[in-house]
């Protein structure tokens, strides 16, 4: 299983990536003109998962990052955001008759967790077809997590920790680090692929 720190080096190897963040970080700020960084990221899943080179790619074919940005943004939305939202509905009421402090923060945790490689899961099977029931088949995703042996918790939690480590420069931040875990979820997902099929074929 590659590490995060293997596909870290060969995604910041340009020496251009700085340049193209700072473009996806400014176009994430701007309602309906963020579904371009979302189909950028869109583009680096789908790199990694084709078994191409790591990168930032070039920007341009304005009209298909749009159009791929909706779709990511979409699956972000059901398989990333729904499932932590859902999860502090589910705690706030817990407020007003537990005094436990952060450990009421508990029941969060998995949900945060999830989230991100469950989204790059959804976003995975969606590539092969363009269909979204491909990307919302439960059973196929969690087969997906299952599969990798649960090396997405470290990355996930290098993520949050430059999230906040970089609050003050949030979409960079943002589109820096879900570039960087994205590729690696993408990785992992394509390295058990390779592993299988080279088991099938031995």
């Amino acid at each position: 299983m590659p590490s995060l720190e293997q596909v870290c080096k060969r995604l910041f190897s340009d020496q251009s990536w700085f340049l193209k963040a700072v473009v996806g970080a400014l176009l994430l700020i701007i309602p309906v003109v963020h579904f371009l960084a979302f189909g950028y990221l869109f583009n680096m899943v789908e790199q990694a998962r084709r078994g191409e080179e790591l990168g930032f790619p070039e920007w341009g074919d304005w009209r298909r990052l749009f159009t791929n940005g909706m779709a990511a943004f979409a699956i972000f939305l059901v398989l990333g955001l729904v499932p932590i939202l859902t999860a502090w509905v589910l705690v706030w009421p817990l407020h007003f008759f537990l005094n436990y402090g952060a450990f009421l923060y508990l029941p969060l945790v998995p949900a945060v967790m999830l989230a991100g490689p469950l989204t790059v899961a959804g976003i995975y099977q969606y590539q092969r077809n363009e269909e979204f029931r491909d990307a919302f088949r439960l059973g196929v995703l969690v087969a997906m997590l299952r599969s990798t042996k649960l090396y997405f918790w470290v990355p996930t939690f290098a993520l949050i920790g430059f999230l906040v480590a970089g609050y003050p420069l949030m979409t960079f931040t943002i589109f820096v680090g879900l570039a960087a875990s994205w590729s690696y979820y993408a990785v992992s997902f394509r390295f058990v692929e390779e592993s299988r099929r080279g088991r099938v074929r031995g």
